[in-house]
This record gives C-alpha cells, sequence and structure tokens, in this order.
C-alpha cells in the first residue's frame, strides 16, 4: 500500500475518533463550552453539517455523528480494498 494510502487511512480514523470524542462530549453540561470540545466541533462541524440538513435531529437525538462515521468506514474499507 503506498505511503498515501497509510496517510488518508489516518486522517480518516483520526476523523472517526474526532466525531465519536465530539458527540460523547455534547452528553455532558461543560462538554460543549470546554476549549476541547471548542476545537472538535470546528473540525467535524463540516463534516456533519450535510447530514444534519438532511435528517434533523429525532426527538432531540442528533443522528449526524452516526452516519459521518458510517460515511467514514465506509470510505476507509474502500481505500483498504484499493
Amino acid at each position: 500500500m503506498p505511503f498515501i494510502f497509510y496517510i488518508a487511512d489516518w486522517l480518516l480514523t483520526g476523523l472517526i475518533y474526532l466525531v465519536f470524542i465530539g458527540a460523547v462530549m455534547s452528553w455532558f453540561p461543560g462538554g460543549r463550552s470546554s476549549v476541547v470540545a471548542k476545537m472538535i466541533h470546528s473540525i467535524t462541524n463540516p463534516l456533519l453539517l450535510p447530514f444534519r440538513a438532511i435528517i434533523p435531529p429525532i426527538g432531540g437525538i442528533d443522528l449526524s455523528p452516526l452516519l459521518a462515521i458510517l460515511l467514514l468506514s465506509f470510505l476507509q474499507r474502500l481505500l483498504h480494498s484499493a
């Protein structure tokens, strides 16, 4: 596997972790206002906005992180099969 594939795989894995951490941090009262949460939000928000436009929160639960993780995992599997 060429070096560029390793970098892309690493970036996709990092994005998956950031989306997951951002979703978990949003469950806690102070989790949204911390500096780390704002940094994670600024990185992951452009990825989550298209999903939020398609599927609104259902019963107050935002499904966009789940969909983003599924898409990123799919892209990572495509990368591994190449």
